[in-house]
């Protein structure tokens, strides 16, 4: 009878402590919930004009033209700046955005000539980034508009589709049959499906659609999985994917790649845009991109308008969806053409040479700005035409064309003073290519992020406004109003420690949905501030979060215990960092907040693996690791990591639970065990399942007594 009450006291405190963690669990989703777009039906004066410039005009002019046409504001609650910064990323790895047969300021200044893919692709510019994002830039009446068009299914007839397909590869009736189908059967507009295929394989289908391996014949229409940075690289994963899928047939590949697409769909990611570019909260943002070519959306629109009017579609009702971003510019983004480099250099009238006529349009018929009196004058030339012509600007703001001859003039290095580390020290702070705002805009900079700040002479003073010219982290140069620098506060300057790299979230989350982007190990990131419940610094899946910005200016969340501090600690380390050898039962037992460097601090060098063997792909200490100290072998116990992951969480309770309830017991004598009994008293009870949760609710501490 008594060891019937005690299982009974057992199980109601587990009950009761199983209260509590969905009351947190409950708290925490409060917080951190999964955000969406939210989407309404445009009807002529519902849009904030002064929040989203430049949308109403556009918009009640294609509802003029087109009265069955309807239009969806799906505002995302993006910040504009951030999602540029976001979109501009994976140089020299796998950059987020490519371009092809472009030069000059459509190119990325980082990766420059570097190639991608096949060797002919580019890492886009931002610029260009800007360019292709700005619907406001595709809101005119013609086949681009059609990148917005709703990708739900649309009723069509399987004729209608085989007109759609003719003057291509699969001008044929059975496969107007199968297209239809598919997407009738998944709610895709099979339009979207023929433009997709088109934009992969041509409509000759000169692509990788149908491949050979031996006697058997494959097929991938969507081209799903060709990537890499040869044609034989492409080819040979096409292939490999299509062979996955057993994608022997044309219609195979149809219902295969119909079925792909339809994730997109579910994601609410329902247009051309969508599918390029990630921008709907819902699922996450960023990481679910069809595409890398910027193009595509504008491509791809393209051929879905020419089948629409080849099937007799454009008359009927059909619905656009306009994404819009909070913080954007009152003028559309500027399109790179014509523009060759834009970045500032310093070039100089020669020795002997004056009157050197300083023009207002790149033109010799052009009214003249300034005639330049003498020689050794410096000039700061910021954009370089295609025609030899240079934009400068004067030190008094005044700027003008000068065509530039290497007989009269020469480039020369930076003028520079210093070279001393700011910060931004206000949001969205315009960085311009030259001194003045009526310089090309570059980009716009976060508070908190960090520049270099290379010209501190105030030699660029005009209109009561001093310029300072900086440089990014990526390597770009430009000016920005003094007034927006401050000196660096290296306290909260941290530099990340995690082999393979760090994700920045969009929110407190280990889900991959949430990913930004992959930081570097060893970079560098600037706290701005900490996620908090009620003002209290609380615990996300076993994590404290820290809300960072990068030198590059992008914004969002990193685990804490991935973070180091000028002493190589985590910042404000949460508990004691405590290691104790207990070397009868051959246990290394540390606390929470103890890395791998904390213990061979304490213990000396020592051949550490993980309990499977595998090599340590982070400092993050987990129960289950093997320290090998000169013959002697050691197991790690972390208290309350019950799992060996080095996370503690609800799902350390829940193993705890188990084993109190005997359905998975713990090995008496194994680190887990210990790592369960986290007073140390030799027993797994109730009090240790509590000591846990008080833990995560950040009220109480786990320390080695």
């Amino acid at each position: 009878m008594k060891k019937v009450l005690n299982v009974i006291k057992v199980m109601i405190s587990i009950f009761l402590i199983v209260l509590l963690v969905l009351s947190i669990t409950l708290i925490k989703t409060t917080e951190v919930k999964a955000a969406e777009s939210y989407r309404y039906a445009y009807n002529g004066s519902n849009i904030n004009t002064n929040q989203y410039p430049g949308f109403k005009e556009k918009i009640d002019i294609l509802k003029k033209n087109h009265p069955n046409w309807s239009f969806t504001i799906m505002e995302t609650t993006l910040d504009w700046e951030q999602v540029i910064k976001a979109e501009y990323s994976g140089h020299w790895g796998s950059p987020m955005n490519l371009i092809q047969g472009k030069s000059g300021s459509w190119v990325c200044s980082i990766c420059g000539d570097h190639s991608y893919d096949n060797g002919s692709w580019k890492c886009a510019s931002e610029m260009a980034i800007r360019y292709y994002m700005d619907p406001r830039n595709w809101l005119a009446d013609n086949e681009y508009l059609f990148q917005f068009l709703q990708t739900d299914y649309i009723d069509s007839s399987d004729t209608a589709i085989y007109n759609a397909l003719a003057n291509t590869f699969l001008h044929n009736t059975e496969y107007a049959k199968q297209i239809n189908s598919a997407c009738r059967e998944l709610n895709i507009n099979p339009y979207y499906v023929i433009a997709r295929i088109i934009q992969e394989q041509g409509a000759d289908g000169r692509g990788s659609w149908r491949m050979q391996d031996g006697d058997t014949t494959y097929y991938n229409l969507f081209n799903i999985g060709a990537s890499g940075n040869t044609p034989q690289e492409i080819l040979t994963n096409a292939l490999n994917t299509a062979k996955s899928n057993g994608w022997t047939s044309v219609k195979a590949s149809i219902q295969g790649g119909v079925s792909t697409l339809s994730r997109y769909i579910r994601n609410k990611q329902n247009s051309q845009y969508l599918n390029k570019f990630d921008v709907e909260p819902y699922g996450g943002t960023y990481t679910m991109q069809y595409m890398q070519n910027i193009e595509a959306p504008k491509n791809e629109a393209s051929k879905m308008y020419s089948c629409m009017r080849n099937a007799g579609l454009l008359d009927q009702k059909l619905n656009f969806v306009i994404p819009v971003f909070t913080n954007m510019p009152s003028a559309s983004s500027q399109s790179p053409s014509g523009v060759g480099e834009v970045a500032p250099k310093n070039i100089r009238v020669k020795e002997g040479h004056t009157d050197i006529i300083l023009r207002s349009q790149p033109n010799t018929s052009s009214s003249i700005v300034y005639t330049i009196p003498n020689s050794s004058v410096v000039l700061l030339s910021v954009e370089r035409l295609s025609n030899g012509w240079h934009k400068v600007v004067l030190t008094d703001g005044r700027y003008g064309y000068i065509k530039f001859n290497s007989s009269y003039l020469e480039e020369i290095d930076d003028v520079t003073n210093c070279y001393e580390t700011k910060v931004i020290n206000s949001d969205n702070v315009p960085f311009y290519v030259g001194p003045g705002s009526a310089q090309t805009l570059l980009t716009k900079l976060s508070y908190g992020q960090a520049v270099t700040r290379i010209d501190s002479t105030g030699r660029y003073t005009f209109g009561g406004t001093t310029w300072d010219r900086i440089i990014l982290a990526d390597g770009r140069q430009g000016f920005v109003e003094r007034k927006y620098l401050k000196n660096l506060d290296a306290s909260e300057t941290y530099t990340i420690q995690a082999e393979g790299g760090l994700f920045l979230k969009s929110k407190p989350s280990l889900a991959e949905q949430d990913r930004i982007r992959l930081l570097a190990n060893g970079g560098k990131v600037t706290r701005i501030g900490t996620y908090t419940v009620n003002g209290v610094e609380t615990k996300v899946e076993g994590y404290y979060w820290d809300y960072v910005i990068t030198a590059d200016g992008s914004k969002g969340y990193v685990a804490r215990d991935y973070l180091r501090d000028v002493n190589g600690k985590i910042p404000g380390s949460y508990g004691k960092i405590e290691v104790k050898k207990d070397d009868k039962n051959k246990k290394i037992n540390v606390t929470p907040a103890t890395s791998i460097d904390d213990i061979k601090a304490q213990l000396g060098d020592a051949y550490i693996t993980r309990a499977d063997g595998k090599f340590l792909e982070s400092n993050i200490a987990k129960t289950g690791d093997i320290f090998y100290i000169g013959s002697a072998k050691y197991v790690l116990a972390k208290i309350g990591d019950t799992q060996g992951d080095g996370i503690i969480n609800s799902a350390d309770l829940l193993r705890i639970q188990k084993h109190l309830l005997n359905i998975k017991k713990l090995e008496k004598d194994s680190a887990y065990y210990t790592a369960s009994d986290t007073n140390l008293d030799g027993n797994i009870n109730s009090s240790d399942l509590l000591k846990i949760q008080k833990y995560l609710l950040g009220v109480g501490n786990l320390e080695i007594k």
